[in-house]
């Protein structure tokens, strides 16, 4: 049995897209939109750059969640979706995103540091776009509007999908 809570209209479990009744072509495209930014945020944390990494990190998960709004016909405006991407990696930076600060600062290190930063910096990239993707467009497909979404009612939800998305072998 599948549980789900409702907060606020927006829905935060282990309930895939396809058990809300999204139709076969709108989940094949947050599929797309979704795997496409894991790639290319896994590509910004090769940005050899300490904060330049994360600075394009943010810009690849604005861009998703613009993109998967506009899926779902709600769409919202760059600034918006900015303050959507501090807050939820604001949620992750307690436990898992500390790993990031640190693997962009490991640039800072000739060599080692640089190559260890940058894959610590893909990783978490990666990851932490899978799993706000995956948050959002359930939100999203539960009814909910950019405009309503609560980070604090899909904290646990976003950490969860960010544990899984860590366990999951790069494709």
């Amino acid at each position: 049995m599948v549980s789900a809570t409702h907060l606020d209209e927006t829905l935060v479990a282990d309930v895939p897209l396809s058990d809300i009744g999204v139709e076969d072509a709108r989940l094949d495209r947050v599929g797309e939109i979704v795997s496409s930014a894991v790639k290319w945020s896994a590509a910004a944390g090769l940005v050899p750059f300490p904060v330049l990494d994360l600075v394009a990190l943010g810009a690849v998960q604005t861009r998703m969640l613009m993109d998967l709004s506009a899926v779902f016909d709600k769409p919202f405006g760059k600034e918006a979706a900015n303050s959507i991407v501090s807050v939820l990696l604001g949620t992750l930076i307690p436990g898992a995103a500390a790993g990031a600060v640190v693997g962009s600062a490991l640039k800072t290190a000739p060599m080692v540091g640089t190559l260890a930063g940058m894959a610590s910096m893909a990783a978490f990239g990666a990851a932490a776009t899978y799993a706000v993707g995956k948050v959002f467009a359930r939100h999203l497909a539960g009814g909910g509007r950019p405009g309503d979404f609560s980070a604090a009612a899909i904290a646990d939800d976003l950490k969860a999908e960010f544990k899984r998305a860590k366990r999951q072998p790069a494709t």
